[in-house]
């Protein structure tokens, strides 16, 4: 996991122009979430960030976002970006070993599924310790399960193995925890997963 993190504070200084944000489908996913103005919302690896624009956009003076990463460096870039917003919390732990002590809303899981060491188990831990009764877990990613794994298997060895499964594959195996899924999309433009509680 150390290598991970070092990997990820390595490149957090220019992780915004490696990556690609398509704001339609990042909309799309959140339109499904059930997001109000008075939402709390854990945002599950937010790196530097990518994500809070939108939730900001979506929640009102009494929402919160808590944002979590396990690399720094992300987290350093993301404060920058959002300086003096009152509804972000950032926290710099790691979701599979510490615990996040409140519940929410809504949890994301936006492009950090795949570097879960226990992928499901983490997901269902994620389910039980911190989401409300009737709330949403959402696992997104705005390219195809093949475009993602081509991108991880190519860019450093840390995260060539961090792959996303065939979405029947990945539903069998949340469902055999317990867990409902109650949307899932996996094609060529983007990889979608929403459990309900």
């Amino acid at each position: 996991m150390s290598s991970q993190v070092n990997f990820f504070n390595s490149v957090a200084h220019k992780w915004d122009s490696m990556i690609v944000v398509n704001e339609e489908k990042i909309n799309y996913a959140l339109d499904r979430t059930g997001l109000s103005e008075e939402s709390s919302i854990l945002d599950v690896g937010t790196g530097t960030g990518v994500m809070i624009p939108f939730l900001l956009n979506r929640i009102g003076l009494k929402g919160k976002i808590t944002a979590v990463d396990i690399a720094e460096n992300m987290l350093d870039v993301a404060k920058e970006k959002f300086q003096g917003e009152d509804r972000i919390e950032f926290l710099n732990i790691n979701i599979e070993e510490e615990k996040v002590e409140e519940t929410f809303d809504l949890i994301i899981c936006y492009s950090v599924f795949p570097h879960f060491t226990n992928k499901t188990e983490s997901i269902k831990k994620l389910i039980d310790n911190n989401l409300k009764k009737d709330g949403k877990l959402l696992i997104f990613h705005s390219q195809s399960k093949e475009k993602i794994n081509s991108i991880h298997q190519k860019t450093d060895a840390v995260v060539a193995e961090d792959k996303l499964i065939d979405l029947d594959r990945q539903r069998k195996l949340f469902e055999n925890e317990g867990m409902k899924v109650s949307m899932g999309i996996d094609n060529e433009e983007m990889y979608l997963i929403i459990i309900e509680k």
